[in-house]
């Protein structure tokens, strides 16, 4: 036989002998089961908890947050906001402590090993305007916002809980119900000292009374009796009314026109400061007339009452749940530019309102 018929032959039996050692010894044993998945890939990944487990994760640690979540429209998943839960609460470590070679390593590369706390938010801007932000075509039942007309600057958890969105008023409360303006202004006679005579205030420390709303003043005198406002002439004067005065009062004087002052512009300019009170017309109105019943008017109170209430809210020293979170965020300008916004106002602008009848 011809020598280069025997090399082809020896090289084709080592070509052969090769390739059998490369199927025994380099192919994995788990490819004849699984074909062309990498080694025990479907052991592991079946065997590995799931990196998004759901809302109901949450529930036993996070009880609150959860009966809350439970009670509201928004059912998004906590991990949508948070984070996948499979990384958490484990610290520093990867979670679940399967293989590193799983989709788990994907997972904490993109993300950061667990801390050992949910991951939180801090811009809720950007994140709910993921959902919100008014763009065509979404459906109709999904609320949607023009963000800087809707809210300025401020943050959504400013007035919404994150995890029950909507934003809950307190109850009207009964005695806002009854009462007799004719009964209030004999009650109210004390008032006058500070809020002046037919409920304008002849001192910009002091608010105006006159046309506010008729629940508001109920809470906040009833507030003033049982000490949860903290005010020492208020809590003194509020303490010798019984509930059938303050019924009486506040009938008194949310039956009266409002009489604001002429309006002293000492910062910006009004579209401005207007800008800057997007965040405060859900509660507080358009034209700083609400549209709630539990909420105060804001407009043509004085700038100077104004500014300390908003100073006191941002300090602690007047408490909240709502408005100490949004005062919280405010600078010494644009509290004195919302101030000045709403002290300039007459009756919102809106003449058809009651608040704005003619003051007897």
């Amino acid at each position: 036989m011809p020598k280069h018929i025997v090399r082809l032959v020896v090289l084709l039996a080592a070509a052969g002998v090769l390739a059998l050692a490369v199927k025994i010894y380099l192919v994995p044993h788990s490819f004849w089961t699984y074909g062309h998945f990498r080694a025990k890939s479907v052991t592991e990944i079946a065997s590995d908890a799931p990196v998004y487990q759901g809302a109901r994760s949450c529930a036993s640690c996070h009880s609150p947050e959860f009966t809350a979540w439970s009670a509201s429209q928004h059912r998004v998943n906590c991990e949508d906001c948070h984070g996948a839960a499979g990384r958490h609460p484990q610290v520093g470590t990867l979670v679940p402590p399967a293989n590193a070679d799983t989709h788990q390593r994907l997972m904490d590369a993109r993300y950061g090993l667990v801390t050992g706390k949910m991951r939180v938010p801090t811009d809720t801007v950007q994140l709910c305007t993921q959902c919100h932000a008014a763009i065509a075509g979404r459906p109709a039942t999904q609320p949607q916002i023009a963000v800087r007309q809707h809210a300025g600057t401020q943050q959504c958890i400013a007035c919404h809980s994150p995890h029950a969105p909507k934003i809950v008023f307190p109850p009207i409360p009964k005695a806002a119900l009854v009462g007799s303006a004719v009964t209030g202004k004999v009650a109210a006679a004390p008032c006058a000292g500070c809020h002046g005579a037919n409920g304008k205030s002849l001192t910009p420390e002091f608010p105006n009374l006159a046309g506010q709303q008729r629940a508001y003043l109920v809470g906040a005198l009833e507030a003033y009796r049982t000490g949860a406002r903290k005010a020492p002439m208020m809590n003194e004067m509020a303490a010798s009314l019984s509930a059938t005065d303050i019924a009486n009062v506040a009938a008194y004087f949310s039956g009266l026109g409002r009489q604001t002052p002429t309006a002293v512009r000492l910062v910006s300019d009004a579209g401005s400061d207007k800008a800057s009170a997007a965040a405060c017309t859900t509660c507080h109105g358009e034209g700083g007339i609400s549209g709630n019943r539990v909420v105060p008017n804001l407009a043509g109170q004085s700038e100077t009452y104004l500014t300390a209430a908003l100073e006191a809210y941002r300090i602690g020293t007047r408490q909240d749940a709502l408005m100490s979170r949004i005062a919280h965020g405010l600078s010494a300008a644009d509290i004195k530019q919302l101030a000045a916004y709403y002290a300039g106002l007459t009756c919102g602008g809106a003449k058809t309102s009651p608040a704005c009848k003619a003051a007897p």
